[in-house]
């Protein structure tokens, strides 16, 4: 985003929400003064009451006016607004975060178009590459780093005080992105996630955790660089770096039993290792893996659906054989096997490229992780293939000879999709589906002006990061964002709240069809092939439901009986971003 929208000519006066902070219980702080100022759960700035502030030592510390919520949201949007460009407004919106989360997450929830984009991508890998000097105590952020394996459980404790995160943001920032290795400005994807957990599925900010394994970094410049603050070595790895990893799991079911772990941005392959490693044994999921996979399955199944087209029928290429893109492609695998294939067959249908090629029997190199997909020479001889030990197929050479009607992007190479890409696919089918997912917006595979262009309109297509809409013959062609803030906040968010021992296969599964149901092309192939961010919380209430009653149906749901259980945790979890009263203790 270079400039903001306008702001509202006048503040509003009265609350959007349905729920008035007057019926909220009150609460109790035996803080007074700065010291209640400083604690960003329970501040609330120029809104505290004038009983409030002679009651808890406010009076001198707060000028005179007493206003809403809805005029301090107001206020932010003026500073916004007049600030130069999204890293300003990142720095910004990070010191709101830490000095009062109920306006932050206010402001989130009333602007999320507008501030989405910059709390989390594209804006936030821009700001995590300048972490190193714009690092601020405090950074609401807990760092467990390698020296100090043996006290992870006192480290951990430490982190927590008294409240025990029900939910745990973990990276060890080695794969952040389209980025890659970036130390412990890592952490900030691990913060802007949870804002989007507290956005679309109404988490109580107190509930999670954002956590940075560090680890060491191999980035020379970090390495070398005097105002880094994290650990200045040479990353673990091997057994050193999984006897890490089980030294965390450990002092995570000792201090928070039952929490759940998302696991993000974890470099392959340690993130399929970690999360095979560790999914059976507490509960956990990686979002790379199964969250992006799923958000693009609901996309293919959506746009499939809307054009009357079904997925056994379909060859689907993958440009990008990296832990996205291997995790898409065992997705899509389960559901051609559901759709009747079998698994030989599933694996027929889909072709991974990587930075060698199609993957292929022969090649010399290649990761285990793509394995299921691996094209023998049988199968490229009877398309017309061949490779060697060094190389395989480039992409429009698979283009030509499989005839895909899918293709996906998970490869950070920015314009892979060219011209001559796109209309080879577009010759195989009359509409074919394409997902450039690369992030952030310069990696993208194809913009949607070029690809709209090149295949004269008939492209049904979401990206990775957010983009304009595209002017067409037809009309303004809106962009769908296949933005994993439509599947990991519900898959999560339930999961926690009915205390799921496992987040299995069914429970993503549930996902994917709730999901597909609330995309707007699966009954309109001319419609966006993702709903709009503004109907995030909405979608997200929908997935968690479906996700939280899969989880029942399978015995899962440690915290609920049976369906009406299930939904009533549900209510009972979510968070408003409204200010309670504050009585003294």
């Amino acid at each position: 985003m270079t400039a903001s929208p306008p702001p509202p000519a006048t503040p509003p006066t009265s609350s959007a929400s349905p729920e008035a902070p007057a019926a909220l219980a009150p609460r109790s702080t035996s803080l007074r003064g700065e010291a209640l100022l400083n604690d960003p759960t329970l501040n609330k700035g120029t809104a505290f009451s004038r009983d409030e502030r002679r009651a808890l030592g406010l009076e001198a510390l707060l000028p005179w006016q007493v206003e809403t919520i809805e005029e301090q949201v107001h206020r932010c949007l003026l500073a916004l607004a007049a600030m130069a460009n999204d890293l300003e407004r990142y720095a910004y919106l990070q010191t709101l975060r830490e000095r009062n989360l109920t306006l932050f997450h206010r402001l989130l929830a009333d602007q999320i178009e507008l501030v989405m984009p910059i709390v989390y991508t594209p804006t936030v890998g821009r700001a995590i590459q300048q972490a190193s000097t714009t690092y601020r105590t405090p950074s609401r952020g807990v760092y467990l780093a390698a020296p100090q394996q043996e006290r992870l459980v006192a480290l951990l404790r430490q982190a927590c005080a008294d409240q025990p995160p029900r939910l745990l943001l973990v990276t060890d920032a080695q794969g952040i992105l389209g980025i890659g290795d970036q130390g412990v400005g890592g952490i900030h994807i691990c913060q802007g996630k949870l804002a989007v957990y507290t956005l679309a599925a109404g988490l109580d900010p107190s509930d999670g955790l954002p956590v940075m394994l560090d680890v060491g970094t191999d980035r020379a410049d970090l390495l070398a660089d005097p105002t880094y603050p994290g650990l200045q070595e040479p990353r673990l790895r091997g057994a050193a770096y999984h006897a890490f990893l089980e030294a965390f799991i450990a002092a995570v079911s000792q201090v928070c039993p039952h929490a759940l772990v998302h696991w993000e941005d974890f470099a392959a392959p340690n993130a399929r290792s970690v999360l095979d490693g560790f999914r059976h044994r507490i509960p956990s999921f990686n979002d790379d893996i199964q969250g992006t996979s799923a958000v693009a399955a609901a996309a293919v199944l959506a746009g499939l659906r809307g054009l009357g087209r079904s997925l056994a029928d379909e060859r689907i290429v993958i440009f990008g054989a990296g832990s996205a893109g291997c995790g898409i492609a065992e997705r899509l695998q389960r559901l051609l096997e559901q759709a009747g294939l079998s698994s030989e067959q599933a694996a027929g249908r889909i072709w991974p490229i990587d930075r060698h090629g199609l993957v292929h029997a022969g090649l010399a190199e290649r990761g285990d992780a793509v394995t299921p997909w691996v094209k023998g020479s049988e199968q490229l001889a009877a398309v017309g293939l061949a490779g060697d030990a060094q190389a395989g197929p480039g992409l429009l050479a698979v283009i030509e000879a499989v005839r895909p009607g899918i293709l996906i992007g998970t490869s950070t190479r920015a314009g892979a999709f060219d011209q001559a890409v796109v209309e080879a696919l577009c010759r195989g089918v009359e509409c074919p589906i394409v997902l450039p997912l690369s992030n952030p917006t310069h990696l993208v595979e194809v913009t949607p002006a070029d690809l709209l262009s090149w295949s004269s309109g008939r492209a049904l297509l979401a990206t990775g990061s957010p983009f304009p809409p595209v002017p067409t013959a037809r009309g303004e062609r809106w962009i769908g964002q296949c933005n994993n803030c439509f599947v990991f906040p519900g898959l999560g968010f339930a999961a926690m709240a009915v205390g799921a021992d496992e987040v299995s296969d069914a429970m993503i599964d549930a996902c994917i069809e709730a999901l597909a149901a609330a995309i707007p092309a699966c009954s309109d192939p001319e419609a966006p092939l993702m709903p709009p961010l503004s109907s995030v919380a909405a979608v997200t209430r929908r997935v968690a439901e479906a996700v939280a009653l899969a989880a029942v149906a399978e015995g899962r749901a440690r915290l609920a009986a049976n369906p009406t259980d299930a939904l009533q945790r549900l209510e009972s979890c979510r968070w408003q971003s409204v200010y309670r009263p504050l009585l003294p203790a």
